[in-house]
Formats: structure tokens, sequence, C-alpha cells
């Protein structure tokens, strides 16, 4: 008997019995014939062939010896007779009958091909032995070895309870060498999208520290500063707390098989949400955070005025012209030590609620007495109205009456623990944007400066992805999104993207993922065009994902892998942190994200 892999602590590994070594046996039948890409091979009678296991074929090409590296995409049972009638019949239609007989059917795999060794594009010969990989073995048929900076995100699934090894992604293909950006889909509830996305952190945040240890003074050690945009309730202000679900018998197997040790809260996070109108605190969020909001002068010295303003507003052009007018008329350019900058003039309002009273008496007064001339009345009617509903409804992020804010400052100058940014308690989308523009374009400055520290990543964790720059838009939110994760990669900003559905985001964002991974995933969205370099066995393997498993694929792998992640010791929201006073943990219910 062999096992299928390592066995983690509480998990029972997979026993196949029969042949201690070989398992199998390529077939090439007439409609079923072995290709390049995929192969089929029969099963002896005792032996247990599972889905998503990891295997190897073994063929003599000329008296060179060529090892095919597959994962089994479906396994099959067929009996000897031509229809189901013969099944039936055999037995007179009766279930009870007792035949002395077997049937002498026959178990057999389709695997699809992951890597040969050595590199050929051909397939493996019919009768070539096939064995179950170790995890080596998988781990070659991922092209570990090849990796420069191999991340482990969890554990490589191998059968229905087994696993081989850990599961690795490439750093050079998330931080920005060969490509950049993570993206998850799934649906709501049961993808675990936040989680996985948490678990990715906490593994890259171990890998930086610990080359920070061991190479100190290496100039090119990475660094990392996560920046999670909280979309949902307040899921994401628990972090620094213990999971009261979190059971440590069950899962320290799981951390220490990915070379984890024992996992711990992010103990040093930071948590930030917008003020609350005029009381210059934060709204409540069940604990103690900082409060972020803006200034006229804030907006202006940082370029972020015309992200006040949706799409359906820009697409106007008499009413960008204005908004373009006007943001030149409020600013003043300055250059110091050779570097630009922006500043509100002095002979500007102020403050928002100046500036909507100026804009108020303009509106109202005759065009050759307006500061800004050439723009019709109505067009100054409609800024006044889009203005003044964004000021409004924007109390709290935006400071109505004072001179001076609290923007936004996520600049580190090394590796640190996650700054969440509360979004769901602004109520309106278009304000929602405008924070995610802000963040975004601080970021984008400060890994362009002069300033910049070499090595220095900024990761952006945004759920709901689809709001922020949805298919079709192209409004200037959506193209600064854009312009992130096709061009900012070489500068140090990455995006750790999520939403339901991928369809409905901007395809320039989802095909500029490196990496993309899925949760369960529904079937109309599997049946989108995005997916189409999915197989049907990989289809079919999203739609029943359980929540601690994600298929994973990088652009350099020929199939995605099927990864088990471990359960994150950290609360995912409120209910789940444990009393910092308290002792023990409550039994674990079904995950929820």
């Amino acid at each position: 008997m062999i096992s299928t892999s390592q066995e983690i602590p509480g998990k029972s590994a997979i026993v196949l019995r029969g042949d201690p070594s070989v398992i199998g046996k390529v077939a090439s039948p007439q409609g079923s014939e072995s290709t390049s890409e995929e192969f089929t091979f029969w099963v002896p009678e005792g032996t247990i062939v599972e889905k998503t296991q990891i295997v190897r074929a073994v063929s003599d090409y000329c008296g060179q010896i060529i090892s095919f590296h597959a994962i089994v995409d479906e396994v099959h049972r067929r009996s000897r007779r031509r229809d189901v009638l013969e099944e039936a019949d055999r037995y007179g239609s009766d279930v009870g009958t007792r035949i002395p007989l077997d049937s002498q059917g026959i178990t057999y795999a389709t695997a699809k091909i992951l890597a040969s060794v050595p590199a050929v594009m051909a397939p493996p010969r019919e009768e070539s032995p096939v064995y179950l990989a170790s995890a080596s073995e998988a781990q070659l048929a991922y092209g570990v070895e090849r990796m420069a900076h191999p991340l482990s995100i969890g554990l490589l699934k191998n059968g229905g309870s087994a696993y081989a090894g850990s599961a690795y992604i490439d750093l050079d293909y998330l931080l920005g060498a060969n490509g950049a950006h993570l993206n998850v889909n799934g649906v709501s509830g049961v993808a675990t999208k936040s989680s996985f996305l948490l678990c990715v952190l906490y593994s890259l945040l171990a890998h930086c520290r610990r080359i920070q240890q061991e190479t100190p003074s290496a100039p090119d050690r990475p660094m990392v500063v996560p920046v999670i945009l909280n979309v949902k309730s307040t899921d994401l202000f628990w972090l620094d707390r213990w999971n009261r679900r979190y059971l440590p018998e069950e899962e320290a197997g799981v951390w220490d098989e990915m070379g984890l040790g024992r996992p711990e809260p992010f103990g040093h996070a930071r948590f930030l949400a917008p003020e609350q109108g005029a009381a210059r605190a934060p709204v409540p969020i069940g604990r103690p955070v900082e409060s972020y909001s803006w200034s006229l002068a804030d907006i202006v010295e940082r370029g972020l005025f015309a992200y006040l303003f949706g799409e359906e507003d820009r697409d106007d052009e008499n009413f960008l012209g204005l908004l373009q007018d006007i943001e030149a008329f409020v600013t003043e350019e300055t250059h110091n030590a050779g570097r630009g900058g922006r500043s509100l003039k002095s002979s500007a309002p102020s403050t928002f609620e100046k500036l909507l009273e100026w804009v108020r008496r303009e509106a109202g007064a005759e065009d050759r007495t307006r500061a800004l001339q050439n723009h019709h009345t109505g067009t100054w009617r409609k800024f006044y109205r889009r203005l003044r509903r964004v000021v409004h409804e924007g109390e709290g992020v935006l400071v109505r009456h004072l001179e001076s804010g609290k923007p936004l400052d996520v600049t580190a100058d090394g590796t640190r623990d996650p700054i969440v940014i509360d979004l769901q308690s602004i109520r309106d989308l278009a304000l929602q944007r405008f924070v995610v523009a802000a963040l975004f374009a601080q970021v984008s400055e400060t890994r362009t400066g002069t300033d910049a520290v070499p090595n220095l990543t900024y990761l952006i964790v945004l759920d709901e992805l689809n709001r922020f720059a949805p298919k079709g838009a192209s409004d200037a939110i959506t193209r600064l999104i854009e312009k992130v994760v096709s061009e900012m990669r070489s500068q140090g900003v990455i995006l750790f993207g999520a939403q339901q559905q991928a369809s409905q985001v901007s395809p320039r964002v989802i095909e500029n993922c490196s990496i993309r991974v899925l949760g369960r995933t529904g079937s109309l969205e599997l049946d989108q065009p995005l997916w189409s370099f999915l197989g049907r066995g990989p289809k079919r393997r999203a739609a029943a994902l359980q929540p601690n498993e994600k298929l994973v694929y990088q652009v350099n792998f020929r199939e995605p892998m099927q990864v088990r992640m471990p359960y994150p010791c950290w609360a995912m929201r409120r209910d789940d942190a444990k009393a910092q006073s308290t002792g023990g943990f409550d039994s674990r219910e079904e995950w929820e994200e």
C-alpha cells in the first residue's frame, strides 16, 4: 500500500491498494488517443485513483526516458456491456437477484499533462506505466523548481482528502518581475475570497520578514505594504484579534506544512474610517479607529477634483469643459526645487461651502460678469446641482466648512501589517469610488516620485471590483485602475482584486492579472468568454468547490492547481473576534466570508 502524500494532522491520507508502485497503464484506443495535452490510463482492480491527483507516466522514446506529469481530470468506471439495457437484463430487471460472476468492468482516468521531463511536445506512448507522483514530483509538475521566489499559499490537493505538499505561486508573477496582480472570483458567502486574499498576504508578509532577518542589508530585499479597502460591513476591522473559531489542533499541521509555523493575528494592523460630519470623529465602527477626510485645499493639492464627479457628468463635453476651467481657476501651479506641485489659490474659495456659494452666484450671473465666461447658464446650473449633491452627501468624507481635513496617508518606508480603510459606511457609491481613486493616486505618486523607497510594493486589496472598474465604463476612476494594472507593476503598485463575477469587470483589469483564482463560481459566470481558457474539468470543479478550496491559475500553468487554504487564526468579523481577556476556543461552524 502507498499513500498519496505526507499525512496532515487531523486528515487521513488516501491509500491505494494493489501494486505498490505502478497504479495504471496508458491506453490509447480509438476515440481515446493520447495527445500532447492529455492521456487516458486504465487502473487495476483494488486501486483507487481520484480526481485532482498528480500522476506520472513514463515512456521510452527510442531509448530516451520521458516523464509526463499530469493531473487527473476525471475518473471513469465502465462495464463490459454496450448499454444500460444489457445491464438490466443481466439481473432480469430484478435488483434482488444475485449473480455468481462479477461484472469485470474497468476503471480508467483521463489526465491533463502539466509538464514533461525533458520538455517535449509529444504524447506518452500506450502501455507506459503510470505512477502516483510524490510531493516533489507534484512541485516539478507546476514548475516550482524554476521559481526564483516561490510563495506557499496552501496545500496542493491530491484527491479527496490528501495533499501533495505545499501549493506555490511565483512571486515574479505576483509582484511585477514577469507579471503582476492577483484576482479572486466567486459567489458571495461560500467563495471566501477575502479569507484567501488575507492568507496570501500573511504568507507574503512572513516571506518578506524572513528575508529581512536573514539579509537585512540586501539592497534588493522585497518590502510590502498591504492596504485593504473594507467594502462590506465592518468584517475586516478585527484582523488584530484571535478568531475564536480557530482550532489549533486541526489547523496547525496545515500552517506547518506551508512553512509558516504558528500563525498569529495581524497585531500591528492600522484601521481608518471616514469622519462623521462636523463632529470630526470617525464613524462608529465598534472599536477605536483613525479618521480620514478631505478639505477643498486637500483635493486641489492632490489633483483629485475631477474624481468627485461621475462618468455620466464627464461624458457631457460642456460639463467637462466647465469642470476643467473651474479646477484651473482654483488651482495654483507651484515649482519647488524643480518639482511641480499644486495648491489652492489664495484668491479662490477656501472651503467646499464657499465654493458651492461661489458657483451658485456664478450660475445666476450674466455671462459677461462671470469669472469664467463662454459657458452656458444651463451648464453652470448643472454643475451647481452636481457639486451640491457631492458636498452634502459627502459630508464627513469631505469637510464642508473647514479649510483642512485629514487626508488618507498610507505611505510607509518598509514592510508593515495591513492598513484597513473603511468604505462601507460611505453611502454614496460615487464617493466610495472617489476614495479608491484618491488612494490609487497617492500610492502611484509615492512610487513614481524621487523619494520612492526602492523595492517597496503597495498591495491594494479591493473586493467588489465591479463597483469601481465596471465593464464598459470609461470614467476617470476606471481608467486609473486600468492604468495601475497595465502600467504600474514596475513602479510597485499591485492590485489584489476580488468580485463575484469577473465578466462584469473591465476586461483590461482582469486580463492583466497574472494570477487568477476561483472560489466556488456559478455556471452562468463560467460560461462567459473570459473563462474559455479553462477546460470542462476545472469548470466542473469550480462550480463545486468547498469554502476552503480554490482553483489557482498562474499564466505559465497548463492547468490550474486545486488548493486547500488554511483556516485563518485572525477574526474575519466582529462575532468571531475573541475577547482579549478570555481563553479557549469555541467549536468552529461552517466557514463564512
